[in-house]
């Protein structure tokens, strides 16, 4: 018989309250048995001339599985955040994407406003004065006569399913005024459903400068605790190729931004390690590129973490629009750690453990 979702909640809940040895073996043995090969595939990515050596492999894959533990990182972090030669005083400024995990879900299951964030519709909802730009939801048939509204006024369009992250299953789409072209849009956009249907962002010129093809957007991650902002992290992410979303997952790159200036500090790194001085596509340096209107981003995220104060942590992504300056893409209500501890290989665990407390 499935669990309903208010015992699957109570369930998180308890496990949340373990004390904290119980619940790092709790959090790392449900890690190992819902991802069997996640130690061997980042080896693999990251270190394959140790698969050929059996014992060097059995060190490895104990040395992984040792700092998944004591640090709550995955194996891909263990890599990507150089573990392999830090000391444990240096590990420790690291935030491990499980504890990153922890560190969330104790904040949104206990709090409504949390899950806002995690529907793409809610989210407009509760925002749309910072999108500026048109939004229509497509969850059921019903919603045909909408959907053909909208396309007399946005022939192209983004396409994102409601519960998407990391980019997943986002795309553009175009459609023409003919019934049937249009009914075969909407049927697809059903089997992904419920989704949302975006007008297209047009990108100012000088973030499409870094990538055309892409929206680029800024990840600006903050802790409100309804008097002041703190500033977890702060960061830029880029397309490459034909791709028309920026994610690091989606074969993008992140750079860190300066939080008091908007200028890339860092080159941009991938989610497997590579370094990007130079776009491969655009040409572009990246350490010392401004990002335009700066102090207007910091002054639209002053006025986003008010509308819901109850959620303190959100990753706002923004995006720069030629005609409507900053506007927001969407939040995230457990936005991750590993793009700014992968852009400038330190740890964020400093600002973490003044805002939310470590594990």
């Amino acid at each position: 018989m499935p669990l309903t979702s208010t015992i699957k909640k109570k369930i998180k809940l308890a496990v949340l309250d373990l004390p904290m040895p119980l619940l790092r073996l709790v959090v790392v043995a449900r890690r190992l048995v819902s991802h069997p090969k996640e130690v061997d595939d980042a080896i693999k990515a990251f270190s394959p001339s140790s698969a050929c050596d059996k014992d060097a492999l059995s060190r490895l894959e104990r040395a992984i599985k040792a700092d998944m533990l004591r640090h709550l990182i995955t194996p891909d972090e263990y890599f990507l955040y150089g573990f392999e030669k830090k000391t444990e005083v240096e590990k420790d400024l690291f935030v491990g994407d499980m504890e990153r995990t922890v560190l969330c879900s104790r904040m949104y299951n206990s709090n409504p406003a949390g899950f806002v964030y995690m529907d793409k519709m809610a989210t407009y909802r509760h925002f749309s004065p910072f999108f500026k730009r048109e939004v229509i939801e497509v969850a059921r048939e019903s919603d045909f006569e909408a959907y053909c509204a909208f396309a007399d006024r946005h022939a192209m369009y983004m396409v994102k399913p409601s519960d998407a992250s990391r980019g997943n299953g986002i795309r553009k789409d175009a459609v023409g005024p003919g019934a049937e072209e249009r009914r075969h849009a909407f049927q697809r956009m059903l089997g992904s459903a419920p989704c949302v249907v975006e007008e297209l962002i047009d990108q100012g010129g000088e973030m499409a400068a870094l990538h055309p093809q892409s929206v680029n957007t800024i990840r600006y991650a903050t802790f409100y605790d309804g008097k002041s902002i703190s500033v977890i992290c702060c960061f830029v992410k880029i397309g490459r190729g034909s791709s028309v979303v920026d994610n690091g997952g989606a074969g993008g790159f992140l750079a860190a931004v300066d939080e008091e200036t908007g200028k890339i500090v860092t080159p941009g790194r991938t989610e497997l390690g590579e370094i990007i001085d130079v776009h491969p596509d655009t040409g572009v340096e990246i350490v010392g590129y401004q990002i335009p209107a700066w102090e207007e981003l910091k002054s639209v995220v002053a006025e986003l973490v008010k509308v819901l104060p109850e959620q303190k942590y959100v990753g706002w992504d923004l995006a720069w629009s030629g005609t409507n300056g900053w506007v927001l893409v969407e939040g995230n209500s457990g936005g991750q750690f590993v793009g700014p501890q992968i852009s400038k290989r330190e740890g964020i665990g400093p600002i973490v453990e003044s805002t939310f407390g470590r594990l």
